[in-house]
């Protein structure tokens, strides 16, 4: 499910930011930014949900704009970077993600479940991912904040003049 719905979920936030894009180069990070922050009401209910089947239907929407970011980063580092830096940067990006995500996210999420564990019980993981979803807002703002100096930064790796 995470696959199929995932990768959609990831090839329409690239068309979309693909079209919005021409009204301004600025909308590459303002889609990712919208959805990270639209996401959280949806990563809250989730964790909440006490139910099966409610759950797995709120999953489905987490599961299409959970990816929503990687499509637009990707074309924004591509468009940010002189030609011969593309490969470098791309891989750059994803080591951070990798250590991020796959290193400093879950160790997190276990060292406050653990810190949770006296209030909450067997519900303190529940509740420390909750917690750790909320990274989202954070990753809206600075994508927004990307938003302002975008257009700027890719005319400069262009070459082109920087706009005052």
């Amino acid at each position: 499910m995470s696959g199929v719905i995932g990768g959609t979920g990831t090839f329409v936030a690239g068309k979309l930011a693909e079209v919005m894009a021409r009204r301004g180069e600025h909308w590459y990070a303002l889609v990712v930014a919208i959805a990270k922050i639209g996401l959280v009401p949806f990563l809250v209910w989730f964790f909440l949900a006490f139910e099966f089947v409610p759950a797995l239907m709120i999953y489905f929407i987490l599961a299409f704009f959970g990816g929503f970011y990687l499509a637009p980063t990707f074309a924004m580092i591509q468009s940010l970077v002189r030609p011969e830096m593309r490969a470098v940067a791309a891989s750059i990006c994803l080591f951070v993600l990798n250590i991020i995500g796959l290193g400093i996210g879950p160790q997190g999420v276990g060292i406050l479940s653990d810190l949770l564990a006296e209030d909450y019980g067997n519900e303190s993981l529940r509740y420390s991912l909750m917690i750790f979803s909320l990274v989202n807002i954070w990753c809206g703002v600075h994508y927004y904040l990307a938003s302002r100096s975008l257009k700027s930064g890719i005319a400069q790796a262009r070459g082109e003049a920087v706009p005052g």
